[in-house]
């Protein structure tokens, strides 16, 4: 085993970078001020949309009375989605757990070194996957369930023999 010692230790780095070439602008202000308004565009944008659109209140809860079907909130229909169609012990525990290995192997899945997005096209296309499986589940457990769980077309498509008046 050979020891490093000497001018093998302080060699030159392969690429010398220039102070004035590097591109970087200063967090505090620019980058700070730009998210301080953005969030207070959001913040005014949900206000007027919290004012114009009426979201009223169900009856108060009775505990003797299940609603049909008893739903989720909105983040675990997916999971709610899972159960109705798989066993408990895989809707639960193992898809769940695949996902989050999945998201932990990400990294090593995809050894693109590069930050740039364009670059990093496994990373993307499984994330991509991911929200989009995520965010499908949530619209068909809000959207297309009514009673017993079962599947409602009408809402989307319309009572076939109900014809609306103009």
């Amino acid at each position: 085993m050979a020891v490093v010692t000497g001018p093998e230790l302080a060699a030159p780095p392969l690429v010398v970078r220039r102070r004035e070439e590097e591109e970087t602008v200063v967090t505090f202000p620019a980058l700070v001020w730009k998210e301080f308004l953005a969030a207070l565009a959001i913040f005014c944008l949900l206000m007027l949309i919290s004012i114009w659109v009426n979201a009223p209140l169900l009856q108060r809860a009775n505990t003797a009375i299940t609603p049909n079907p008893a739903k989720a909130p909105w983040y675990f229909l997916g999971l709610q989605e899972l159960l109705e169609r798989f066993p408990p012990v895989m809707a639960g525990v193992a898809f769940p757990s695949f996902v989050i290995i999945g998201m932990i192997l990400t990294p090593y899945i995809d050894k693109n070194p590069s930050r740039r997005p364009q670059d990093r096209k496994v990373a993307i296309a499984l994330f991509t996957s991911y929200v989009m499986l995520a965010v499908a589940f949530v619209v068909i457990g809000v959207f297309f369930r009514s009673l017993a769980f079962n599947w409602d077309w009408f809402k989307l498509l319309g009572h076939p023999g109900i014809h609306p008046t103009v």
